[in-house]
């Protein structure tokens, strides 16, 4: 195989403002203009140029399905209940059932651990596995105080469904 076999020539023309924008790119990389047209050319050959407009679609399109999948079960629930009872949801019923639904997608399956230790008197931070210990009522209301401007604070987040829940219910036991 000659060398001109194993390395073949590619000339073509472009605009001149494409140009101008990859000789501006090559000399920010200290490269000549051909050896950035060349890795431009070796990248896309290989796959690692990603078209970001086809990666937008795919998340719009994954967004649209798990969207249809919520109003699904949704309907699902309420048809089950007019099933059972043979009267309809009733309003209230239905925006508490909704609310249910779309905070169940909320929550990730590998984070449904409650954050209060009755046992040892503490909340224990999910995340990071810090522990706020208390003993009496008012260290109790301040170490709730500081487990959510913990979570606020240092993962960069509000409470989750499940630590919400957990706070509103719980109460000091002597």
């Amino acid at each position: 195989m000659s060398y001109n076999q194993r390395y073949p020539i590619i000339s073509f023309r472009i605009e001149s403002t494409y140009k101008k924008k990859l000789q501006t790119e090559a000399t920010n990389k200290k490269l000549s203009l051909s050896d950035l047209a060349k890795l431009v050319l070796q990248d896309y050959a290989q796959g690692k140029l990603i078209s970001p407009k086809k990666s937008l679609d795919l998340e719009i399109a994954q967004a649209r399905l798990e969207k249809l999948k919520v109003e699904t079960n949704y309907l699902r629930m309420k048809n089950d209940y007019f099933e059972k009872f043979n009267k309809p949801l009733s309003d209230s019923g239905t925006r508490m059932l909704s609310r249910a639904v779309k905070h169940q997608q909320l929550i990730s399956p590998e984070n449904t651990q409650s954050p209060y230790d009755e046992s040892n008197n503490r909340f224990q931070c999910v995340d990071c596995g810090n522990c706020f210990d208390f003993d009496s009522v008012e260290t109790f209301l301040t170490e709730m105080r500081e487990y959510k401007n913990h979570i606020i604070a240092k993962h960069n987040r509000d409470l989750n469904v499940i630590e919400k829940d957990v706070f509103g219910r719980v109460r000091f036991n002597e």
